[in-house]
């Protein structure tokens, strides 16, 4: 009975709950390190975490009917244990009877095959005539723990074998050796134009494919490179292109005629259109190999598995691959006169229907190469019900027939093949989105229901031996910043430029935005900031554009690293671009370390090396200016809809008058520029605009958002928003403190003042929101900056929600919204208007994501209010105990219900991404880390808020405490995934951002603050139970 007890009891549910999330915490740092196989196969896919999840389940149940939670004034906890039930049970159902695969498809070919989504070694056993003695599978996942341990005993023909994985080589090449009796093998390193070098190997009958360069070793296709093997040498010859053939170690040149063949030779170079390729090795008699390859030097993408198959003193070995651009890798062997196949990789499964791609559309934002969406044009084949439907397949768009559902996924490199995800699992998306369905329905009569315990909670639910009034830490900002001029420099005026703003240009990326808005994302590239000197974004690009030669030796490039500014002779913080480069005598200050840097793997640079980089980046933005790179704002008329420069225009106009009307415009311009006539600049960029919408080739953004969009970036709102929340909310913070202290609770006019400035702020924030929305078309939470000032927004909007019940709630928001705010200004972060790729094309960016981050705001306040609570505690002593006892509990009641409403917002968020996961790619639930670390979170809060029900944990000193140190979890979902874990979900390309050392201090500083706090509780609490 006592188990019995235990098992349903909330002391097991917490100790489940912490199982389970650092189950999840340290899956996601063996996928980051090992590959998802690895953490599906020793966390998710396991049977231990199965049976935490079946415990949990149970422990819920039990619950039900313990705390006999079905009774009409609990109806509404009861949904939510029964919701929970239903999820996990759907999640069951997935996992036992779900289906997923892949299917790949040719434009013009029909396919009713499909690649499942689990992997397994499968083998067939044959005598000389090819009858199948014997066969059989067993399910593998490579780089799994349990993947060192695979063997498999077969007994055929009198013989007993055994099948067992002898080793796994990471990051591998493939490689040839010598062996008698093996195939004739070659070795070919083929290096595309730009440096990248890939290995082929071929062995008689094998053919392979670089990017459109086909090889064929006597395989009878039609290849554009054909290696032979005649009378024990290796010629190589092509029947469409001249080769060039040159000996590495004579360095003798010679050109081949096409058919003619080449004699080859060890480390001999081969060129044909825009490959070189070198002969590695060959081998009259030999078998393929793996070897290993330093990480520095290469990342191969995949992995070699070495297996073995013996019998008795007899054993041969098998080299199978796991890569991630194939699907199936195979090997076969001879051992006593018997053919052993192996076959790694996903199973080929036959669905009940066919689908022929009649046509890939690949569409792209104009003059830019990233996709604006793709989609499959199909027709679905089912002969057994005499249908055939034409269908369109794309992001957000899926097929669903017969209980089978086909998602478009990705595409063939060269845009004329489709790969669509496939997914069977009508079962549990019924049962799961029930659970879904019975969350919401919980979360919306929790908080409608006035007699729940979200309204109805009370301070005496913790036990605390103090019971009056709180105090809270102020943080100061500092904002410093210096100016200089040099009157040599041409610079435009201030009006004349901003008029010339107006301009519409192409970016790289394709998308059409005012020129002011281009020249503001290179200004903050290169200088780090959004103005230079007293000059604007636009002056600066003008005048780098119209005056490089002075220009140039003006110090606007930034240099953050000391070691490297040490290294260049670089004096203060940013060097100027003559400094780097001398472009008379062609040198480079970067030009020795620059390429050694690049050919490095990232994890291999230093700190110095990856400064070295932006450095160099930065350089290349100023000379891209000079060379007039950046101004694309002239549409080209080739039918394309690119724009280019006035160079790249020249060589694309439609005749003599329109060449005339180029060079005009833009020898007319720097004149304007110079003579500061804006007059004139208005009638350059008016003449300009009507150019533009006369030859774009498709709609430009209105006039109202291009006049919304120069407004935003030359009001700056975010940036000032920050210090003035900060230093308006550490102001209203003191004077609380002031009035805590001297006893004087009344509200003054300067609090008043205070709170309404923040109101004010609120509404200016709001607005920035609202035309950010509006410039760029989609909900401004696309990204990481976009989301770090929406979570801002939604902190302030909680603090004003509360701050009815108390004062404290706004302060603490206010510099928490300015922290936030300054973190999505800092250098990593970068707050550029983008176009949405394909997948956030869809309502559900702006569901999905403003729940889960609106829930953050919520979660941060309940950090902050435990912040408090821990500096109030660390300053109790007997005269003041009765005070801080009140307002403890005032701020640990907002505490709880802020934190309720973070949990429910980040819990209907988390699943309505789920929904989204599951009607874009078939999957709802795919254990990316950003959703696990979200669903860590999830179960971190709720045992925040189930703490009071768990002894030894029901205390108001544990629970606020748990609330302060739960918001690390919320931080690790966000900054510790997008940045720092690898997944769908990240925001971060390049390098991963180093740790930056506030962090360390911070956590030091809390976890300081929370001992002294514990001290004083402790020594209060004792010395209050003492009898007087």
């Amino acid at each position: 009975m006592k188990l019995f007890r235990f098992l349903f009891s909330p002391v097991f549910m917490g100790s489940l709950f912490i199982v389970f999330a650092v189950a999840m915490a340290a899956a996601t740092f063996i996928e980051n390190d090992y590959g998802s196989p690895a953490a599906y196969s020793m966390v998710y896919g396991s049977k231990w975490f199965e049976l935490v999840l079946l415990l949990l389940a149970l422990n819920l149940a039990g619950q039900v009917l313990i705390f006999k939670l079905l009774r009409k004034k609990k109806i509404t906890i009861a949904l939510f244990h029964l919701s929970f039930i239903l999820i996990l049970t759907g999640a069951g159902i997935t996992r036992y009877f779900g289906w997923e695969g892949t299917m790949r498809i040719r434009e013009g070919e029909t396919s009713g095959e499909c690649y499942s989504g689990r992997e397994s070694v499968r083998y067939a056993v044959s005598d000389e005539s090819g009858k199948i003695l014997k066969e059989g599978s067993e399910e593998f996942v490579a780089g799994s723990a349990s993947s060192r341990k695979f063997s498999e005993s077969i007994t055929t023909d009198g013989h007993d074998y055994t099948l067992r994985l002898d080793r796994t080589i990471p990051n591998a090449t493939e490689d040839i050796t010598t062996k008698a009796g093996g195939d004739p093998l070659i070795s070919l390193l083929v290096v595309r134009e730009g440096g990248e070098g890939e290995i082929v190997v071929l062995k008689d009958g094998g053919s392979a494919n670089v990017d459109s360069l086909s090889f064929g070793f006597n395989s009878g296709s039609a290849a554009d490179i054909q290696i032979s093997f005649e009378s024990g040498e290796f010629f190589m010859s092509s029947p469409v292109s001249s080769l060039g053939e040159m000996n590495m170690m004579t360095k003798e040149a010679a050109t081949v005629e096409p058919g003619e063949k080449v004699s080859l030779k060890e480390m001999q170079v081969i060129s044909v259109s825009n490959f070189k390729i070198v002969t590695r090795k060959m081998v009259p008699e030999g078998i393929n190999t793996a070897a290993p390859v330093s990480v520095e030097e290469m990342v191969t993408g995949k992995n070699a598995l070495i297996f073995e198959i013996s019998s008795g003193m007899n054993a041969e070995q098998l080299v199978l691959w796991d890569k991630q651009s194939e699907e199936v890798s195979s090997a076969s062997a001879s051992l006593n006169g018997l053919k052993f196949e192996i076959t790694y990789g996903a199973e080929i499964v036959n669905l009940p229907f066919s689908l022929k791609l009649n046509d890939f559309i690949l569409e792209r934002y104009p003059g830019s190469d990233s996709p604006s969406g793709y989609r499959s044009e199909v027709t679905l084949i089912d002969k057994e019900r005499n249908a055939e439907k034409p269908y369109s397949i794309f992001m957000n768009n899926i097929l669903k027939y017969e209980g089978y559902r086909l998602y478009q996924s990705s595409f063939d490199e060269d845009e004329k093949g489709t790969v669509l995800s496939v997914s069977r699992d009508q079962a549990g998306i019924i049962v799961t989105y029930s659970g879904y369905a019975l969350l919401f329905l919980f979360i919306i009569l929790s908080l409608v229901n006035r007699n729940s315990l979200f309204h109805t909670i009370r301070p005496e639910v913790w036990y605390s031996s103090l019971r009056k009034t709180a105090v809270i830490l102020p943080v100061l900002l500092l904002i410093s910043s210096r100016s200089q001029a040099d009157a040599n420099k041409f610079v435009p005026s201030r009006e004349a430029s901003e008029e010339f703003g107006k301009v519409l240009v192409q970016d790289q990326k394709g998308r059409t935005e005012p020129l002011f808005t281009l020249s503001n994302d290179i200004l903050r590239k290169v200088t780090g900031s959004n103005s230079f000197e007293k000059f604007n974004s636009m002056q600066v690009f003008l005048g780098l554009y119209f005056d490089f030669e002075n220009w140039k030796d003006i110090p606007l490039i930034k240099v953050a690293n000391k070691n490297l500014r040490k290294q260049l002779g670089i004096s203060g913080e940013k060097a100027a671009f003559s400094d780097l480069v001398d472009l008379e005598q062609g040198r480079y200050a970067l030009s020795d370390k620059i390429n050694d840097v690049y050919s490095k793997s990232p994890g291999a640079r230093n700190k110095t090396e990856k400064e070295m980089l932006k450095l160099d980046e930065r350089v290349n933005i100023v000379y891209m200016i000079r060379q007039g790179t950046f101004m694309k704002i002239f549409p080209l008329r080739d039918g394309s809809l690119a724009w280019g420069p006035v160079q790249e225009a020249l060589k694309t106009a439609a005749g003599r008058e329109d060449s005339a009307y180029l060079e005009g415009m833009m020898s007319l311009l720097p004149q304007a520029l110079m003579d500061r006539s804006t007059a004139d600049i208005k009638n350059i960029t008016a003449s300009l605009s009507e150019y533009q919408k006369r030859f774009a080739g498709y709609t430009l953004p209105a006039s109202s958002k291009l006049k919304a969009e120069l407004f935003y970036y030359k009001a700056g709102i975010f940036e000032k928003l920050f210090p003035f929340y900060a230093t308006t909310g550490v102001l209203l913070i003191i004077i609380l403190i002031i009035m805590v202290i001297r006893g004087s609770m009344k509200t003054s006019f300067i609090i008043k003042l205070l709170k309404g400035l923040l109101f004010a702020a609120f509404f200016f924030h709001t607005a920035g929101l609202g035309i950010r929305w509006y410039i760029s078309g989609h909900s401004p939470m696309s990204n990481g900056y976009e989301s770090l000032i929406f979570i801002s927004w939604v902190t302030m909007l909680a603090g004003l929600i509360f701050s009815r019940k108390s004062s404290f709630t706004l302060s603490a928001t206010a510099v928490l919204s300015g922290l936030t705010l300054m973190v999505a200004h800092l250098s990593f972060m970068d707050p550029e208007i983008t176009n949405l790729v394909p997948v956030l094309q869809s309502y559900w960016l702006t569901l999905h994501v403003s729940i889960i981050t609106g829930s953050y705001g919520f979660l941060g306040l309940g950090f902050i209010l435990g912040l408090l609570t821990m500096i109030l505690l660390s300053f109790l002593n007997g005269n003041n105990r009765e005070r801080i006892s009140d307002t403890i509990d005032e701020l640990t009641i907002i505490n709880y219900r802020s934190l309720t409403l973070g949990l429910y917002l980040l819990t209907i968020g988390t699943f309505l991404g789920a929904i989204w996961a599951n009607e874009s790619w078939g999957r709802y639930w795919g254990w990316d880390p950003k959703e696990t670390w979200s669903l860590i979170t999830i179960i971190v809060y709720s045992l925040v808020i189930h703490s009071k029900q768990i002894p030894g944990m029901k205390d108001i000193y544990t629970f606020n405490v748990l609330a302060l140190f739960a918001f690390s979890s919320v931080l690790m979902t966000y900054f510790g995934v997008n940045f720092y874990l690898s997944g769908l979900h990240s925001y971060a390309s390049g390098d991963p951002v180093p740790v930056p050392g506030f962090v360390y201090i911070t956590v030091i500083a809390l976890a300081a603050v929370s001992i002294a706090a514990y001290v004083k509780y402790t020594a209060v609490s004792k010395k209050s139970l003492k009898p007087e």
